[in-house]
């Protein structure tokens, strides 16, 4: 299965613009501006970085998510402004401050981001001259939607973008949403960033809840490196525009909003895994009958994390003693006589039954071969003591993913 991003997102749900643009923050002079813009006001809701180094556009967003309203949110790629002390804070809230001057709201009605090299101050000569510049270009449409998936992107080789759907009452909702993430990813939050629109009428503490649920089963459960970036954000603006009826918390429609965020996250999620910094193949592992929820994820994470997994996949070798083992070393409860594994899909091959090894033929082998050797590749990990599931995704290491992070500021 694979998941590829749409020409449309962020300004398909009514009342919202985009625009990116390049303002000569990156060398090789891409767009590395973009500005989110809805015509009224939002209730916002925001998920961040775990880090503890996080960077300022973090912290800064976090305050201004405290105000009742939210009009935009602006992003820099190419400087990740971490590390930066109190300049980077102040150069933040300069961002905002800009973006308000041109929407004629308060600063803190803008949501600052930035993502990048870490360790260098913003050049704010430029950024400021790029403000300018993209404040007047916000549109709507597909070529809106698409400078601004363009111009958050860092080390991505592709945009990322999803959108959904869905009748709440008697009116149509929409949801859009663009992201970036290639590396630097590891679940502790967000572990990229996403940028969300909806012109449903949802009320703030509803809208709260639908995210954290929904980057909790996606975002949260996806890892390329294990190095969990300072820059991490997941935003969601809502603007009422849809003109239905008001979500609330616990309400049938508030259930319904979730599953359409949810599915869209998971769109994104898998999208950022794809494109992992040489990523040549995106794995799934399926974890059943843990002892509990917090074991079924520190199995599946163990085993998405580990470098001779994500070799193994790489090289097409079936070596399914390095998933039962990570399995083993990942400090759940485990009993090694009641596990197994199959690779592939519903009609896949079963490797590991019960504690022992499968012994296959040579045509059930061929099949595990072609299997191994596929894009996108299924493991199912039964650990048998428990009722507790759990998904996560990650992609192999290649050599490539080396050289592109041996090269990063250089």
């Amino acid at each position: 299965m694979t998941h590829k991003a749409t020409k449309r997102s962020v300004t398909l749900p009514r009342g919202f613009r985009a625009a990116g643009i390049a303002c000569g923050i990156k060398g090789s002079q891409s767009p590395d501006i973009a500005l989110i813009t809805s015509d009224t006001a939002c209730v916002a809701a925001g998920v961040f970085t775990q880090n503890k180094c996080c960077g300022a556009p973090v912290i800064v967003t976090q305050r201004h998510l405290s105000q009742p309203q939210i009009r935009a949110i602006v992003c820099n790629s190419g400087n990740a402004n971490v590390a930066t002390g109190s300049r980077g804070i102040n150069d933040a809230i300069a961002m905002s401050q800009q973006v308000a001057q041109g929407l004629n709201c308060k600063a803190n009605q803008v949501l600052p981001s930035s993502t990048g090299v870490i360790g260098h101050h913003l050049p704010m000569d430029r950024i400021n001259r790029g403000i300018a510049a993209v404040l007047p270009k916000t549109s709507t449409g597909s070529a809106a939607d698409m400078a601004a998936a363009r111009a958050i992107l860092t080390t991505d080789l592709v945009t990322k973008s999803s959108y959904r759907r869905i009748p709440i009452g008697r009116k149509q909702v929409t949801i859009g949403a663009i992201a970036k993430g290639s590396g630097m990813i590891a679940p502790n939050m967000a572990t990229m960033l996403s940028f969300i629109t909806t012109d449903a009428a949802i009320t703030r503490s509803a809208l709260t809840k639908a995210l954290n649920q929904a980057v909790q089963t996606t975002f949260n459960r996806i890892s390329i490196d294990q190095h969990t970036s300072p820059s991490d954000m997941v935003l969601i603006l809502a603007n009422a525009e849809a003109g239905n009826p008001r979500i609330k918390i616990n309400s049938p429609a508030l259930r319904k909003f979730q599953v359409a965020l949810t599915t869209l996250c998971s769109d994104l999620a898998y999208q950022i895994v794809q494109d992992g910094e040489g990523a040549t193949k995106v794995f799934r592992v399926r974890v059943r009958g843990a002892r509990n929820q917090e074991d079924a994820d520190r199995i599946a994470k163990t085993i998405v994390d580990s470098p001779l997994v994500k070799t193994a996949i790489h090289g097409a070798d079936p070596n399914w003693g390095r998933i039962t083992t990570a399995a083993g070393n990942s400090g759940a409860v485990i009993n090694p006589a009641r596990i197994s594994l199959s690779i592939g899909d519903v009609k896949g091959v079963s490797v590991f039954s019960r504690g022992r090894p499968v012994d296959l033929p040579p045509k059930i082998m061929r099949k595990l071969n072609r299997i191994m050797a596929g894009r996108h590749i299924l493991f199912t990990l039964h650990i048998g003591i428990g009722k507790a599931t759990t998904e996560w995704l990650g992609c192999d290491l290649s050599s490539q993913y080396v050289t592109i992070n041996a090269d990063y500021t250089t």
